[in-house]
């Protein structure tokens, strides 16, 4: 009966690696669909959301999966689309590396929101890996002097802002990711839906672009990513999705030819090295 018990575990193991595998690299395509997009940020934000919408009624469809509201789910939704907004503007900006990386200092904003909002005074590990992520942070700056490049460096940094709130709400009663997504889906079509008739260049390929950016990543990623997590164990999850922040600029460089510039490359290796280090200190602590 035990080997019985240890083969099933093992094989849930392997399915969640799987589906962390396949949501890293779905989530990863954000950046280069974003890029090869034809329209401006509100617009690729009101399309996607449709995307993602229609995606979330159909498999809510397959899987009978009730939607839940209340305000937890309303304020994570606020949070999404605020989110989701701010790395498209981000990604237009600067580059899809800089976007992605400076998200990813979420694990050191909730540090500095627990302690400033909740009195939560942070170990010296925490002092420490909150130092480093922003002095890696400086170096995407210094890569980009023009005032585009740093407008988009300061949207991906404030998208790491609200990521790391939308953790601390996660934290409330009643919260539930997958109507959250869909709930940020409808506040994006609400709010930006009256850019689209405004767009002026209908590509084909570029509308495509929006459309798979709204399923793969923005609904298929959030999938696999919640299935991954569920079937192991969460240091294994954790450093799994860190291979988001680096494919979604190979993607970048492969398909759409742009070049991660030199001291952005130091503060990518300094910020992601910095957050996996601490991801596993912190769950040891725990």
């Amino acid at each position: 009966m035990n080997y019985y018990r240890m083969d099933f575990a093992m094989s849930e193991r392997i399915k969640g690696i799987i589906y962390m595998l396949l949501a890293a690299i779905a989530l990863s395509l954000a950046g280069l669909f974003v890029k090869l997009a034809a329209w401006d940020s509100f617009g690729i934000t009101a399309g996607r959301s449709v995307a993602t919408l229609v995606s979330c009624l159909v498999y809510m469809l397959i899987t009978r999966k009730k939607f839940v509201f209340n305000k937890a789910v309303v304020f994570g939704g606020v949070c999404i689309s605020l989110l989701n907004f701010l790395f498209i503007f981000a990604t237009q900006s600067t580059s899809a590396a800089n976007a992605i990386v400076l998200e990813y200092t979420e694990p050191f904003f909730v540090i500095l929101l627990l302690w400033l909002i909740f009195g939560q005074r942070p170990q010296k590990a925490e002092i420490i890996a909150v130092i480093a992520a922003f002095s890696g942070i400086v170096f995407f700056f210094l890569d980009k002097l023009t005032p585009g490049g740093m407008i988009g460096n300061f949207a991906a940094l404030m998208a790491g802002l609200v990521y790391a709130v939308f953790i601390l709400v996660k934290k409330m009663d009643g919260n539930d990711f997958f109507s959250s997504v869909l709930t940020a889906s409808v506040i994006n079509i609400v709010t930006c839906g009256w850019s689209i008739p405004r767009q002026t260049n209908w590509d084909p390929l570029g509308i495509v672009m929006v459309a798979l950016f709204g399923i793969i990543p923005c609904f298929l990623g959030y999938i696999l990513l919640s299935a991954g997590l569920d079937r192991m164990p969460i240091v294994a999850g954790v450093l799994l999705s860190m291979l988001e922040p680096v494919l979604n600029p190979i993607w970048v460089a492969i398909f759409y030819g742009e070049v991660v510039g030199k001291m952005s490359l130091i503060g990518m290796v300094i910020i992601l090295g910095t957050a996996a280090i601490y991801s596993v200190w912190q769950i040891k602590e725990t």
